[in-house]
């Protein structure tokens, strides 16, 4: 009885084996051919250039700017001038005796002038990236305080 069992699992397992391989064979069939395909790829590429012609100067494309993409580009980046133009602000920010700065930044930037001057004292294997953390912190501080100067200035 055992050997009609295994005999017939056997004869599955070998029926099961022949329908995926019918299958396989009918999905290969169906494949295009290669050559064809080949054909086609060639068909589409440029031909080849000769290699004894040195290529001419006609061949190459260089893009040329036009006038009004220059001048969009030289109006929108960030130039020398705009950072000149910040440093100044900032500068009568601090020292214009017309303009009364907000206590809160005043002790804000001065606490932090003297945490980056000391900061190689009080933690000293990590004192620049204490330096930079500091630095952005007093950047905003400062830049919020320009911001505020250059309305006051407007308002006048």
């Amino acid at each position: 009885m055992n050997d009609i069992a295994i005999e017939s699992s056997a004869d599955a397992k070998w029926a099961e084996l022949e329908s995926r391989v019918l299958a396989l064979e009918g999905k290969v069939a169906s494949l295009p051919d290669a050559k064809q395909i080949e054909e086609r790829v060639k068909a589409s590429l440029p031909p080849p250039a000769n290699p004894i012609v040195p290529p001419s100067f006609k061949d190459i494309e260089i893009p040329i700017p036009s006038v009004q993409n220059v001048i969009a580009a030289a109006k929108t980046t960030w130039t020398t001038f705009e950072v000149l133009g910040e440093l100044q602000a900032i500068f009568w920010t601090l020292f214009d005796r017309r303009y009364h700065m907000a206590w809160g930044t005043r002790i804000i930037t001065i606490a932090l002038v003297i945490l980056i001057l000391t900061s190689h004292w009080w933690a000293p294997f990590w004192s620049k990236v204490f330096d930079l953390a500091l630095g952005l912190v007093l950047f905003i501080v400062l830049n919020f305080e320009t911001r505020r100067y250059k309305k006051w200035r407007k308002g006048r």
